[in-house]
Protein backbone atom coordinates (compact mmCIF):
# COMPACT_ATOMS: atom_id res chain seq x y z
CA UNK A 1 0.00 0.00 0.00
CA UNK A 2 1.25 3.35 -0.85
CA UNK A 3 2.41 5.79 2.12
CA UNK A 4 0.90 8.99 1.64
CA UNK A 5 2.84 12.19 1.41
CA UNK A 6 3.57 14.55 3.82
CA UNK A 7 1.33 16.99 2.03
CA UNK A 8 -1.70 14.41 1.92
CA UNK A 9 -1.32 14.36 6.10
CA UNK A 10 -1.74 17.77 6.53
CA UNK A 11 -4.72 17.90 4.14
CA UNK A 12 -6.35 15.50 6.09
CA UNK A 13 -5.47 16.89 9.33
CA UNK A 14 -7.16 19.92 7.76
CA UNK A 15 -10.07 18.00 6.75
CA UNK A 16 -10.46 16.86 10.13
CA UNK A 17 -10.16 20.39 12.00
CA UNK A 18 -12.49 21.64 9.67
CA UNK A 19 -15.17 19.17 10.31
CA UNK A 20 -15.16 19.09 14.24
CA UNK A 21 -15.04 22.78 13.93
CA UNK A 22 -18.51 22.41 11.67
CA UNK A 23 -19.68 20.27 14.49
CA UNK A 24 -18.56 22.33 17.02
CA UNK A 25 -20.23 25.25 15.39
CA UNK A 26 -23.48 23.43 15.25
CA UNK A 27 -23.63 22.42 18.74
CA UNK A 28 -23.10 26.55 19.94
CA UNK A 29 -25.77 27.51 17.19
CA UNK A 30 -28.46 24.68 18.13
CA UNK A 31 -27.91 23.54 21.80
CA UNK A 32 -31.53 23.02 22.18
CA UNK A 33 -31.59 20.48 19.44
CA UNK A 34 -28.68 18.74 20.57
CA UNK A 35 -29.88 18.26 23.85
CA UNK A 36 -33.45 17.24 22.56
CA UNK A 37 -31.82 14.42 20.18
CA UNK A 38 -29.38 13.37 23.13
CA UNK A 39 -32.24 13.39 25.45
CA UNK A 40 -34.35 11.35 23.12
CA UNK A 41 -31.86 8.58 22.18
CA UNK A 42 -31.05 8.03 25.63
CA UNK A 43 -35.16 7.36 26.21
CA UNK A 44 -34.37 4.78 23.54
CA UNK A 45 -31.94 3.04 25.22
CA UNK A 46 -32.67 3.02 28.51
CA UNK A 47 -36.01 2.01 27.29
CA UNK A 48 -34.70 -1.16 25.40
CA UNK A 49 -32.69 -1.96 28.20
CA UNK A 50 -35.45 -2.09 30.49
CA UNK A 51 -37.91 -3.56 27.81
CA UNK A 52 -35.08 -6.23 27.66
CA UNK A 53 -34.82 -7.07 31.71
CA UNK A 54 -38.80 -7.15 31.78
CA UNK A 55 -39.08 -9.42 28.76
CA UNK A 56 -35.91 -11.97 30.54
CA UNK A 57 -37.91 -11.60 33.77
CA UNK A 58 -41.39 -12.24 32.77
CA UNK A 59 -39.51 -15.28 30.79
CA UNK A 60 -38.26 -16.81 33.80
CA UNK A 61 -41.12 -16.42 35.91
CA UNK A 62 -43.26 -18.00 33.21
CA UNK A 63 -41.23 -21.28 33.14
CA UNK A 64 -41.03 -21.59 36.87
CA UNK A 65 -44.69 -21.39 36.87
CA UNK A 66 -44.88 -23.54 33.81
CA UNK A 67 -42.29 -26.26 35.54
CA UNK A 68 -44.25 -25.81 38.64
CA UNK A 69 -47.69 -26.64 37.22
CA UNK A 70 -46.64 -30.12 36.00
CA UNK A 71 -49.32 -31.78 34.37
CA UNK A 72 -52.23 -29.81 36.57
CA UNK A 73 -54.74 -29.09 34.22
CA UNK A 74 -55.85 -25.99 36.48
CA UNK A 75 -52.73 -24.41 36.62
CA UNK A 76 -51.31 -25.08 33.27
CA UNK A 77 -54.34 -23.12 32.15
CA UNK A 78 -53.35 -19.78 34.88
CA UNK A 79 -50.22 -19.99 33.22
CA UNK A 80 -51.45 -20.02 29.77
CA UNK A 81 -53.85 -17.05 30.97
CA UNK A 82 -51.27 -15.13 32.74
CA UNK A 83 -48.30 -15.64 30.54
CA UNK A 84 -49.92 -16.11 26.89
CA UNK A 85 -46.83 -13.88 25.71
CA UNK A 86 -44.37 -16.36 26.55
CA UNK A 87 -42.96 -19.45 25.70
CA UNK A 88 -44.33 -21.38 28.53
CA UNK A 89 -47.54 -19.88 27.82
CA UNK A 90 -47.80 -21.17 24.67
CA UNK A 91 -45.63 -24.50 25.81
CA UNK A 92 -48.80 -24.88 28.59
CA UNK A 93 -51.72 -25.00 25.11
CA UNK A 94 -49.38 -28.05 24.20
CA UNK A 95 -49.58 -29.72 27.99
CA UNK A 96 -53.67 -28.84 27.59
CA UNK A 97 -53.75 -30.61 24.43
CA UNK A 98 -51.74 -33.74 25.80
CA UNK A 99 -54.04 -33.58 29.42
CA UNK A 100 -57.69 -33.42 27.36
CA UNK A 101 -56.34 -36.45 24.98
CA UNK A 102 -55.07 -38.66 27.79
CA UNK A 103 -58.81 -37.89 29.23
CA UNK A 104 -61.05 -38.59 26.20
CA UNK A 105 -61.79 -34.81 25.01
CA UNK A 106 -60.61 -34.66 22.18
CA UNK A 107 -62.07 -31.97 20.44
CA UNK A 108 -60.43 -29.87 23.18
CA UNK A 109 -57.06 -31.59 23.04
CA UNK A 110 -57.82 -30.93 18.97
CA UNK A 111 -58.40 -26.97 19.99
CA UNK A 112 -55.53 -26.22 22.45
CA UNK A 113 -53.01 -28.54 19.89
CA UNK A 114 -54.03 -26.06 17.29
CA UNK A 115 -53.72 -23.07 19.07
CA UNK A 116 -50.34 -23.86 19.70
CA UNK A 117 -49.25 -24.68 16.48
CA UNK A 118 -50.69 -21.16 15.18
CA UNK A 119 -48.24 -19.55 17.98
CA UNK A 120 -45.28 -21.38 17.98
CA UNK A 121 -43.91 -20.52 14.63
CA UNK A 122 -41.73 -22.90 14.24
CA UNK A 123 -40.73 -26.67 13.20
CA UNK A 124 -39.34 -28.09 16.34
CA UNK A 125 -39.56 -31.01 18.30
CA UNK A 126 -42.68 -29.12 20.16
CA UNK A 127 -44.08 -28.01 16.67
CA UNK A 128 -44.45 -32.03 16.05
CA UNK A 129 -45.72 -33.14 19.36
CA UNK A 130 -48.23 -30.80 18.73
CA UNK A 131 -48.91 -32.30 15.48
CA UNK A 132 -48.69 -35.70 16.82
CA UNK A 133 -51.68 -34.96 19.07
CA UNK A 134 -53.98 -33.26 16.81
CA UNK A 135 -53.39 -36.58 14.16
CA UNK A 136 -54.23 -38.80 16.96
CA UNK A 137 -57.48 -36.56 17.97
CA UNK A 138 -58.48 -36.60 14.19
CA UNK A 139 -58.28 -40.13 14.18
CA UNK A 140 -59.78 -40.46 17.16
CA UNK A 141 -63.43 -37.94 16.28
CA UNK A 142 -63.20 -40.99 13.13
CA UNK A 143 -61.61 -38.09 10.75
CA UNK A 144 -59.12 -40.81 10.15
CA UNK A 145 -57.94 -39.95 6.59
CA UNK A 146 -56.90 -36.35 7.61
CA UNK A 147 -54.93 -37.72 10.99
CA UNK A 148 -53.22 -40.15 8.68
CA UNK A 149 -52.37 -37.66 6.36
CA UNK A 150 -50.55 -35.23 9.30
CA UNK A 151 -48.99 -38.78 10.63
CA UNK A 152 -47.39 -39.58 7.02
CA UNK A 153 -45.63 -35.98 7.53
CA UNK A 154 -44.51 -36.23 10.77
CA UNK A 155 -42.83 -39.67 9.92
CA UNK A 156 -41.01 -37.87 7.05
CA UNK A 157 -40.39 -35.20 8.74
CA UNK A 158 -40.14 -34.84 12.54
CA UNK A 159 -37.62 -36.29 15.03
CA UNK A 160 -36.71 -39.83 15.97
CA UNK A 161 -38.70 -40.36 18.67
CA UNK A 162 -41.93 -37.84 17.11
CA UNK A 163 -41.36 -40.33 14.29
CA UNK A 164 -41.62 -43.30 16.50
CA UNK A 165 -45.15 -42.36 17.94
CA UNK A 166 -46.27 -41.21 14.44
CA UNK A 167 -45.77 -44.49 13.23
CA UNK A 168 -47.14 -46.51 16.46
CA UNK A 169 -50.48 -44.10 16.37
CA UNK A 170 -50.74 -44.94 12.35
CA UNK A 171 -50.54 -48.32 13.14
CA UNK A 172 -53.30 -47.89 15.35
CA UNK A 173 -55.34 -46.39 12.87
CA UNK A 174 -54.78 -48.71 10.20
CA UNK A 175 -55.76 -52.09 12.83
CA UNK A 176 -59.21 -50.23 13.28
CA UNK A 177 -59.53 -50.21 9.54
CA UNK A 178 -58.75 -54.25 8.93
CA UNK A 179 -55.00 -53.19 7.18
CA UNK A 180 -53.18 -55.70 9.11
CA UNK A 181 -50.08 -56.03 6.78
CA UNK A 182 -50.25 -52.02 6.65
CA UNK A 183 -50.34 -51.62 10.16
CA UNK A 184 -47.21 -54.25 10.35
CA UNK A 185 -45.21 -52.43 7.88
CA UNK A 186 -45.42 -49.29 10.22
CA UNK A 187 -45.15 -51.02 13.29
CA UNK A 188 -41.54 -52.44 11.39
CA UNK A 189 -40.11 -48.74 10.83
CA UNK A 190 -40.04 -48.00 14.53
CA UNK A 191 -36.41 -47.47 15.62
CA UNK A 192 -35.00 -50.39 17.78
CA UNK A 193 -35.09 -48.83 20.78
CA UNK A 194 -38.27 -48.37 20.47
CA UNK A 195 -39.51 -51.66 19.16
CA UNK A 196 -40.92 -52.65 22.68
CA UNK A 197 -43.87 -50.44 22.31
CA UNK A 198 -44.22 -52.59 18.39
CA UNK A 199 -44.15 -55.69 20.56
CA UNK A 200 -48.00 -55.93 21.57
CA UNK A 201 -49.22 -54.74 18.34
CA UNK A 202 -47.74 -57.28 16.00
CA UNK A 203 -49.20 -59.81 18.39
CA UNK A 204 -52.66 -58.31 18.01
CA UNK A 205 -52.15 -58.34 14.22
CA UNK A 206 -50.58 -61.95 14.32
CA UNK A 207 -53.63 -63.19 16.12
CA UNK A 208 -56.41 -61.01 14.34
CA UNK A 209 -54.88 -62.86 11.04
CA UNK A 210 -55.13 -66.29 12.43
CA UNK A 211 -58.32 -65.88 13.37
CA UNK A 212 -59.29 -64.64 9.82
CA UNK A 213 -57.74 -67.89 8.39
CA UNK A 214 -59.27 -70.56 10.48
CA UNK A 215 -62.82 -68.93 9.93
CA UNK A 216 -61.61 -68.52 6.34
CA UNK A 217 -61.34 -72.40 6.36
Amino acid sequence: MAKMTRKELLNAQDEFVTTTGTIVKLIKENPLRLAAITAIIVVLITSGIGFYYWKSNREQSAMLAYNNAYNNPQLTLQVMQDYADTKAGKLSRLRLAGIAYNEGDYTMALNYANEFINSWGHEDIFYWDGIVVIAASYIELNDTEKGLSLLDDCIENAPGHIRDQALFYKAQALISLGKNEEARQSLMKISEKNQDIAKISLALIDKNTRETTDAEQ
